[in-house]
């Protein structure tokens, strides 16, 4: 039987840093939707639900010039992770990536909206576009920020998606010309790049061709992303604000069957090219990098197991080593493992005799035009495994994991001073097992009466003909405090499925929904009793059927006194391509943590250090900058202690 310890391997109990959290006076906390939501209405001054609907719509629109810095911005093919397919996931598009099409930008604003409080909003997909809409006022409300714009009804609210299905002059009388908007009847920006290109006609019609328009009643977005964290003793965290060299970001790669490739595609009309990275191609908005360096205590153990985890998503990791092997018979040999120790892939082996520095990266799988897919790229975490023969002995580790992040969610110095907010969370550990939809029957405890369905790329589990299916993950750790779990369940009765490279949908074989049910259970032992968390209750479906019951589940359930549960999905009659499990535990006591600020004013280097003490959980203090200066921002460097301070 196979516990899933993800990434609590060796986690030790010297003390932690936990989420610290630092940002600008009045800057929105994007590490929670619910504070990002909250952030965004105070900073503008956001009252009413229509004021506080269109806040969150102006935050995230593309074009930097309507919300500076211009948090959000418009590319293709580069948000995007083996084995999910395009990021849905609002926290990793926030804080990961900062950019990406309508697929994600839509259901972003719907996760956004309803961590603001409102009573709902949803998603539809129009077949070559997709849009979000919100409720208040007792209506839903549409609103694009992907392609900026919504349309005002003569009452002067905001139109839905299918009052404009109903009459598509709502948007076309909004011309006097083919290319001039009549001001008086549109709220700027109004479908900029559309009107100039002579398209409103077009967008138009995504919406009054009806028949394949699909609403999802459901939650769009996956919800099981956490910006939580911890900083080990000595651990730091360095987030530039830039890429750290031309040329480093995260390289999205798909899997064809038994080959792979680049995910982003090269368009010469419009000058995109990969070699570029995942840059703005209209202003000089980018990405960043950033780094997690960590040197482990060396145990005396045969096999030392180090776990990495990170918030943002991994580009690739390198190991530096001392060591001294006095023969032969001696070696030393690094392993990852990006699946939760189901399988390892060799970084490195150095045999000896041999004494001195050796350095191994994480062990390089595809090499492409662009770049490389290595054993840790596009995860969260990973494990380190150091195998040791004879009596080689290891002076020295240092781990550096090297992750890709939106600069736009750092605390940006301006000319002048600046106040610095600081917070930390509580003792608490949170781990994310990697479970991977392709290998869930050999991750899981019990796997019976299902089968996997793929056409080579992506694929999705059902229920066995004449019965139901049920797989069962073991979770295992020290003083669990909380069990998640979750998942994508799919009727596909239409025959229609997530299509994983563009986030719409791909035609499949039908799969019947007869007495469809699904649920989601949790016990402490394999045989039960289970305690159900969640069961599948199919909405409403629109008065012409044109609905994808697609659910995006995320459930949690407190837990107490107890190492080792187990977590239940069954199906019947629906499918479900990807699972979601993760816990809490109870963590070992703060240490403090020191901060460092990197810029340059004028050309000339500048820092700030700060060091907080333990125990302390918010804390405010100023940066001084010179003014009248030109401010560049280089680093935040977050450095947990090594002792209580």
């Amino acid at each position: 039987m196979r516990a899933l310890l993800g990434l609590t391997l060796a986690v030790g109990l010297q003390a932690q840093v936990y989420t610290p959290t630092v940002r600008l006076e009045g800057q929105p906390d994007s590490s929670s939707l619910s504070r990002l939501a909250d952030g965004i209405f105070a900073k503008y001054s956001a009252h009413s639900e229509r004021e506080r609907a269109e806040a969150i719509w102006r935050f995230f629109l593309t074009d930097g010039r309507f919300v500076e810095p211009g948090f959000w911005y418009h590319i293709a093919g580069w948000a995007y992770e083996e084995p999910a397919g395009e990021v849905l996931d609002p926290l990793k598009l926030l804080n990961s990536y900062g950019f990406g099409l309508c697929y994600q930008i839509a259901p972003l604003l719907e996760s956004v909206w309803k961590a603001g409080g409102f009573r709902d909003a949803r998603v539809w997909f129009l077949t070559g576009h997709t849009v979000a809409e919100v409720y208040y006022d007792g209506g839903y409300h549409y609103f694009d920020s992907d392609m900026m714009g919504y349309n005002r009804l003569a009452t002067g609210s905001a139109a839905s998606v299918e009052q404009i299905e109903k009459d598509g002059s709502i948007i076309i009388g909004k011309l006097r010309g083919k290319r001039e908007v009549d001001e008086r009847s549109a709220s700027r920006p109004w479908y900029p790049a559309d009107v100039r290109a002579d398209a409103i006609g077009d967008l138009a019609e995504l919406f009054t061709t009806t028949k394949d328009n699909w609403l999802f009643p459901s939650e769009r977005a996956p919800q099981g992303h956490s910006m939580d964290f911890v900083l080990r003793p000595g651990e730091r965290l360095i987030r530039y604000f830039a890429p750290e060299h031309e040329g480093l970001y995260y390289l999205p790669y798909k899997r064809t069957g038994d080959s792979w490739s680049e995910f982003p595609r090269e368009i010469a009309q419009y000058q995109i090219r990969t070699g570029d990275g995942p840059r703005s191609q209209k202003d000089n908005r980018s990405w960043a990098t950033g780094r997690l360096e960590y040197e482990p205590p060396i145990t005396s153990d045969r096999v030392q197991v180090i776990p990495v985890r990170s918030p943002y998503v991994i580009i690739d990791a390198g190991f530096s080593l001392e060591l001294e092997l006095t023969s032969a018979e001696e070696s030393v040999q690094l392993e990852t493992s990006a699946d939760g120790g189901l399988t390892y892939v060799v970084a490195g082996r150095r045999p000896g005799p041999y004494r001195g520095a050796w350095r191994a990266d994480s062990g390089t799988l595809t090499r492409s035009e662009h770049g490389k897919r290595t054993a840790v790229s596009g995860s969260y975490g990973y494990l380190l495994r150091v195998t040791r023969t004879g009596g080689s002995s290891i002076r020295s580790l240092r781990l550096s994991t090297v992750v890709q992040l939106n600069p736009r969610t750092l605390p940006a110095l301006t000319a002048g001073r600046n106040r610095i907010l600081y917070t930390s969370g509580p003792e608490r550990l949170r781990v994310d097992l990697p479970l991977e939809p392709s290998k869930a029957c050999a991750q899981a405890a019990k796997c019976e009466s299902v089968v996997f369905e793929s056409d080579g790329s992506q694929g999705y589990w059902r229920a066995s003909d004449r019965e139901d299916g049920e797989l069962i993950f073991h979770v295992s750790g020290h003083e669990l405090e909380s069990l998640r779990a979750g998942g994508r369940f799919l009727d596909l009765s239409a025959g229609l499925a997530p299509d994983k490279y563009t986030a719409e949908v791909r035609k499949i074989r039908p799969v019947p929904a007869r007495s469809a049910a699904a649920s989601i259970a949790w016990s402490r032992s394999l045989e039960g009793p289970y305690a159900t968390i969640w069961e599948y209750t199919p909405a409403t479906p629109a008065a012409d059927g044109r609905v994808l019951h697609w659910p995006e589940v995320d459930r949690s359930v407190p837990v107490r006194n107890g190492n080792s549960f187990y977590i239940r999905y069954r199906i019947r009659g629906l499918a479900i391509d990807q699972f979601r499990i993760s816990y809490e535990a109870k963590g070992p006591s703060s240490t403090g943590v020191d901060i460092v600020h990197q810029w340059t004013e004028n050309g000339a280097s500048r820092e700030k250090r700060v060091r907080i003490p333990a125990g302390v959980r918010s804390y405010a203090y100023d940066v001084e900058t010179a003014s009248p200066a030109h401010i560049e921002n280089q680093a935040i460097i977050l450095e947990a202690q090594r002792r209580a301070q």
